[in-house]
């Protein structure tokens, strides 16, 4: 199975929710970060080919739930912190309580439910997971105008997904547009990050964003900038994307 295609339709047409096979890294780890020294296994996983839009998440949970501040049916959801994701009761469990979860995952859920990816999934995805020798700066091209939403030069706000050019697995606005959550907590230390994929959990209240956003410089939108904030906060400038 090489995507997951979810469809639905409301008053402003008709949509798509897909989520691209990441063929893992199976004994050829990819080098993470931008001089970390750091190599990390990968295991296969699914994510989605962008953002999670306001037209899904309404459709999944009603448009009472729409959190963002800049409306739209194909703008990324914004203006979400990490615990209204993965609090008990929050987003990412009332998307795997829904029909569409049961409708997408019933084969796949012996392997896990929806979630956010773990950081060096993150990366492994914006860098074109196998494609990642490609030696890419941002997800995609080297050319940053190609592929990303950046330094509010149309606009001081978010623009609809998958409008620039997607990535060599197909995923689109890793760079720009919006941060994206990660499930992992942050550590200065690289050397923390665990190597196999999975997320580091230390103690701490900060949580990492990747993929830089519309206001953003170039610097902050490569594949290999790592940010840090408090996982209770939230704005216009921060979203996720869901891994299953």
């Amino acid at each position: 199975m090489d995507t997951i295609r979810y469809l639905w339709s409301d008053a402003n047409g008709d949509h798509a929710l897909d989520l691209v096979h990441v063929h893992g890294t199976h004994g050829q780890p990819y080098p993470f970060g931008e001089s970390s020294g750091a190599l990390v296994e990968v295991r296969d996983f699914f994510i989605s080919t962008v953002p999670v839009t306001q037209s899904f998440l309404a459709h999944v949970m009603g448009a009472d739930a729409i959190p963002a501040t800049n409306r739209g049916p194909s703008l990324p959801v914004e203006n979400v912190s990490w615990d209204s994701l993965t609090q008990a009761g929050g987003i990412l469990h009332r998307i795997n309580e829904s029909q569409m979860a049961a409708a997408v995952t019933p084969s796949l859920r012996p392997h896990g439910a929806f979630r956010l990816p773990s950081e060096t999934e993150w990366e492994y995805a914006a860098r074109g997971g196998p494609h990642w020798h490609d030696g890419f700066r941002f997800s995609g091209s080297d050319e940053i105008e190609l592929v990303a939403w950046y330094d509010r030069r149309h606009g001081d706000h978010t623009q609809p997904v998958a409008l620039k050019a997607p990535n060599q697995l197909g995923l689109y606005d890793m760079s720009g547009n919006v941060w994206e959550w990660c499930q992992d907590t942050y550590s200065d230390d690289v050397r923390a990050i665990p190597t196999d994929g999975t997320a580091f959990s230390g103690a701490s209240d900060e949580r990492v964003l990747r993929g830089g956003c519309f206001h953003n410089w170039a610097a902050h939108c490569t594949v290999y900038k790592r940010y840090q904030i408090a996982r209770h906060f939230h704005d216009g400038c921060i979203g996720f994307r869901l891994v299953i």
